[in-house]
């Protein structure tokens, strides 16, 4: 039997993340989608629902997200991080990459075919 696949959306903008998580779950099927709009809720999650994939944008409110890949890495190195983030320049991609981040994709191109390639891949490791 196939096991669901727990994955976590962070992000401020509650409009994007039903966006995404649209995105998601029509692509897979076998995902339990867990939303957070800032860190605090995003360390709760991990905590207590231990999701397996996580889209994060580091450019949340009261603290930047890129702690939260280190830290979520510390934890369960395992563990498939997205950055999908408007803050699309060579150092926040660099940054995020050497915390741990699998993906780094820029809000305004994270549409069509690449999202869904990204959302495959990440999901079905």
């Amino acid at each position: 039997m196939l096991r669901r696949k727990k994955v976590m959306l962070v992000d401020p903008s509650p409009i994007f993340r039903l966006k995404l998580k649209e995105a998601i779950q029509t692509n897979e099927t076998l995902v339990d989608v867990i939303e957070a709009e800032n860190v605090d809720q995003a360390d709760d999650i991990f905590r207590n629902h231990q999701p397996e994939v996580v889209f994060l944008d580091i450019a949340l409110p009261e603290e930047a997200g890129i702690g939260l890949i280190a830290s979520i890495k510390a934890v369960a190195a395992d563990t498939r991080i997205v950055v999908v983030t408007s803050q699309d320049s060579d150092e926040c991609s660099a940054r995020a990459l050497q915390n741990g981040a699998d993906y780094f994709l820029a809000k305004e191109h994270a549409i069509g075919l690449h999202l869904i390639d990204v959302i495959h891949d990440v999901i079905r490791r």
